[in-house]
């Protein structure tokens, strides 16, 4: 497993957490439980680097992760998101030139943001996704949707800004992929904007989203070196929603002041990483044995728990801390989930309206970023329950 490090090439990872073996397609939902419980899993091994505090699963094995239209991890059913996400697209349509122009959305999903971006922009698109399950070719918007890979090399169309958003960290070579993307601007000034999880808020945590899907793990500095290192000049970095996701604004051939005011995160950033790192294992072990004990307490007192969110964060939340089933139920506002099965666990996903006749006394999520949103819900579905998060 012995790897150099992606970001910065100057050391070799170091192993410091082994997660065993975890759910692979932490997106897909099952029509029948067993086919669910007899989904793949893989190993999970964390390693970092010690000279910029890049993380990897160094056990990571492409052959097995698989992307297509069955893979759901759409996250547009959350008022929460869609405001996030069109502040983001004003952001981008505020800053850059994009007016008249192409934007290349690699690992667009369902095209939300690229149209959203394309309507507000004035801008033309196009958007690639294995997972992308949507008409192809253009639509009303400006962009226009392929439903696979995007292609490397010349394959790609020439493009006045690239934009990844939550794909970047799934890539097994994303180095290979950015100097890729810099060869494809020659010599046109272009920008780039990158969007993953970040690295010291899922360390810091119990780490709910460390999950096989993502092979990297970006904080702050590595995600810096690793964008220099591939010929980009970084605009802008910093975290969104909550903490929870990183961003890099980066371009290439343009002169001038960097769009950004704060510094570029330094050796301070890359401290607080290695930090997380020095804790990370014994904290997430600590928390799967806490959660089972508090679930276990939940049910012996009667009170129904239920997980509310069936995305990768709760995947890996069920697959931790209730393999034997104990929670009353598990509901997403994602209709394609409804009656479907989570991998490996095998839960079912109901709707949330399921917790008016349930009445559950405990509703956990993962994700606090949606804890206002949920809250609400519940008061709609008459449901009077602690939210726990975890």
């Amino acid at each position: 497993m012995s790897r150099t490090c992606d970001a910065c090439a100057e050391a070799t990872l170091a192993p410091f957490a082994d997660l065993g073996d975890i759910p692979v397609l932490c997106g897909v939902h099952w029509a029948d439980p067993e086919a669910a419980e007899a989904s793949p899993v893989g190993r999970m091994v964390l390693a970092y680097c010690p000279s910029c505090a890049y993380v990897r699963n160094v056990a990571f094995d492409p052959a097995v992760m698989v992307y297509d239209t069955t893979m759901d991890t759409n996250l547009h059913h959350s008022p929460a998101f869609q405001a996030f996400s069109a502040d983001l697209v004003k952001h981008l349509a505020d800053r850059y030139p994009l007016s008249g122009k192409r934007v290349l959305d690699v690992g667009c999903g369902q095209g939300e943001f690229l149209r959203e971006l394309c309507h507000t922009a004035g801008c033309a698109g196009v958007g690639y996704d294995a997972m992308y399950a949507g008409p192809e070719g253009p639509d009303a918007s400006g962009a226009e949707f392929h439903s696979g890979y995007a292609p490397r090399g010349a394959g790609l169309p020439e493009f006045d800004m690239v934009t990844s958003r939550h794909w970047f960290e799934h890539i097994d070579d994303p180095y290979e992929f950015l100097v890729d993307l810099r060869q494809r601007a020659g010599t046109r000034p272009v920008y780039g904007y990158l969007e993953v999880p970040d690295a010291c808020y899922d360390l810091s945590t119990a780490g709910w989203e460390v999950i096989y899907p993502h092979v990297s793990y970006f904080d702050a500095y590595s995600l810096v070196r690793i964008v220099q290192r591939a010929g980009w000049r970084v605009e802008d970095t910093g975290t969104l929603f909550g903490g929870m996701f990183r961003f890099i604004e980066m371009s290439a051939n343009v002169d001038g002041d960097r769009k950004g005011t704060e510094p570029v995160p330094g050796p301070a950033d890359r401290a607080r990483q290695l930090a997380a790192v020095a804790t990370f294992r014994e904290r997430h072990e600590a928390e799967r044995a806490a959660w089972r004990q508090r679930i276990g307490e939940l049910v012996e007192r009667g009170a129904r728990p239920v997980l509310w969110g069936a995305g990768s964060r709760g995947v890996q939340f069920l697959t931790f801390a209730d393999a034997d089933q104990r929670l009353a139920a598990v509901v997403d506002v994602n209709p394609r989930k409804w009656g479907r099965y989570l991998p490996v666990t095998a839960h079912r996903v109901d709707p949330p309206e399921t917790l008016s006749t349930l009445k559950p006394q405990a509703v956990i999520i993962t994700n606090p970023s949606y804890r206002n949103e949920i809250a609400a819900d519940l008061k709609r579905l008459g449901v009077e329950a602690e939210l726990l998060t975890a």
